[in-house]
């Protein structure tokens, strides 16, 4: 694990994906909630909150998990779901840097 890794519980990581297949062929559109900068809970965009947000949460039902312009810009850490593989699901995380997307290498935690 790098320094700049992000680490997400197993148990998080799970909820995620589950929110994605459950909703497919529609996609998913939400945000990762932190408590002392710990990303928590998933939480759909149509439920507001006064919480800290750690990531949006998006899914690509049927193209990469590479977030569009859009959904980069909706916050710092962007959390990308794809569906378009064969038996895996895919989870990546970008940020903006310099008007471009950057990868972070994201690891799950037991």
């Amino acid at each position: 694990m790098t320094a700049s890794s992000l680490v997400i519980d197993r148990r998080l990581a799970i909820q995620l994906l589950h929110a994605a297949q459950v909703a497919a062929p529609a996609a998913i559109e939400g945000v990762v909630l932190e408590e002392g900068g710990e990303p928590t809970r998933y939480l759909p965009r149509a439920g507001l909150t006064q919480q800290a947000v750690w990531a949006s949460v998006f899914s690509n039902p049927e193209s990469a998990a590479v977030p569009d312009a859009i959904q980069l810009a909706s916050h710092p850490l962007t959390l990308m779901i794809s569906l378009n593989t064969k038996g895996v699901l895919e989870m990546r995380a970008w940020v903006q840097q310099n008007g471009a997307p950057l990868e972070r290498a994201v690891s799950i935690r037991d």
